[in-house]
């Protein structure tokens, strides 16, 4: 990722989720890999700019996603799906939007595709890519990853 837009990225998506979230999270080993069979179930939203293209995502690893909605939207949903998928869309879309916002006041235009859930398979076939940086967070004994298909 080295000084790029992702690493950019990166760090305010952790910022905002550590803000947003209100639950404790803690950061993984980050890691980089061509192998699609690293890519698991998540949810992923394109961003296309000018020089790049490419997706955010956060991947499901072990009641994760659950954890992040929860925490973003402030609610005790038990183990309802829609309301896990819908708080954890508006949460990529303030990520990426927030973030998009930023990098157009430096004279940067990127455009947001609508996010999509994948599962694992689905996300293997659909997604082109070169590289796929891995950034594992935990959140209160729930895992998930901070992806950048690049």
């Amino acid at each position: 990722m080295g000084d790029s837009p992702f690493m950019r990225h990166s760090l305010y998506a952790l910022h905002f989720l550590v803000e947003n979230t209100h639950v404790p999270i803690e950061i993984g080993d980050v890691y980089t890999t061509t192998d699609p069979e690293s890519l698991s179930s998540g949810l992923f939203q394109k961003l296309v700019g000018k020089d790049m293209t490419y997706y955010l995502g956060i991947v499901d690893l072990r009641e994760g996603l659950k954890a992040i909605a929860k925490g973003f939207a402030g609610d005790d949903f038990e183990d309802d799906w829609c309301f896990i998928s819908d708080a954890s869309g508006e949460l990529i879309n303030r990520i990426n939007g927030e973030y998009v916002i930023t990098e157009a006041k430096e004279g940067k235009e990127i455009s947001l595709e609508p996010q999509l859930f994948l599962e694992e398979e689905e996300a293997r076939s659909r997604i082109s890519f070169k590289e796929i940086c891995h950034i594992p967070i935990s959140l209160g004994g729930c895992d998930a990853e901070i992806i950048f298909i690049i």
